[in-house]
């Protein structure tokens, strides 16, 4: 089974959407309590998980080998949500791990995130734990091949194999409303609302407002306001925020 995907994806991988679309919706909707585990990743940086989620993070698990064609054809999905949610600067961490049926050594991985553009973290499954962690979650709540993805909580409660197809925006409702935060969502009253530029290196407008501007984080929460319309976020981590002048709401990206 756990060749399948990638058997699929050989032959036409965009295909595999209508066919296993709802088994992932469904398998991937059962809140459960994600087994610990610690890795070493390819940096050096030794993570473990419930450590990391006690601090207040969401985390990604990508599963993946390098010869698998699914796992280089998603990668640069992955990459752009990876960079999208702050580079690992704020509370959402992504974290690559080697499994299935080729298990390498750093070198190798290292090799593999340069070639396919991957900047998150991962650990291999020799040097890094990757293959128990891979045998771990897959024995715990199957699979039927790579990639696989799953998104952790903060209070440890796991989605297993979500968004696969991946699609770059569909693992933010997991990070907010499934890990039991309400997300912000972007309105589309036509009031003449506009940021410039957007995306952001961190400094931008906002045109067309009439009041305080609010900045929202991705789960709503305020973190400043502004009674002027040029704004300077540029201290802040990369990621999604909104922009919210009375009921009117914006999506920003700072990268």
């Amino acid at each position: 089974m756990k060749n399948r995907r990638k058997i699929i994806n050989a032959i036409e991988p965009m295909k595999l959407l209508s066919k296993l679309c709802l088994f992932f919706v469904v398998q991937g909707s059962f809140a459960q309590t994600a087994p610990d585990f610690t890795i070493t990743t390819t940096d050096g940086v030794t993570r473990n998980l419930y450590n990391t989620l006690d601090s207040g993070k969401y985390i990604l698990l990508d599963f993946f080998y390098p010869s698998c064609q699914g796992c280089w054809f998603y990668a640069p999905i992955i990459e752009q949500s990876y960079q999208n949610h702050g580079a690992g600067s704020g509370n959402i961490e992504y974290w690559g791990i080697n499994g299935g049926n080729e298990i390498v050594n750093d070198v190798s991985i290292i090799a593999y995130a340069q070639q396919y553009g991957i900047t998150n973290p991962l650990a291999s499954g020799v040097d890094g734990n990757g293959k128990y962690v891979d045998s771990l979650y897959f024995a715990t709540y199957s699979g039927v091949g790579y990639p696989t993805y799953a998104i952790i909580c903060p209070d440890r409660t796991v989605f297993w194999e979500i968004n696969y197809p991946p699609v770059e925006t569909e693992f933010d409702s997991y990070f907010s409303d499934s890990c039991g935060v309400v997300s912000m969502s972007e309105n589309t009253f036509d009031t003449g609302l506009k940021i410039y530029p957007n995306p952001t290196i961190g400094i931008f407008n906002v045109l067309g407002a009439v009041g305080d501007i609010e900045v929202l984080d991705l789960f709503g929460r305020l973190v400043f306001t502004s009674a002027t319309s040029e704004i300077n976020m540029s201290d802040q981590p990369k990621g999604i925020y909104y922009i919210r002048v009375r009921e009117v709401i914006r999506k920003l990206v700072i990268r």
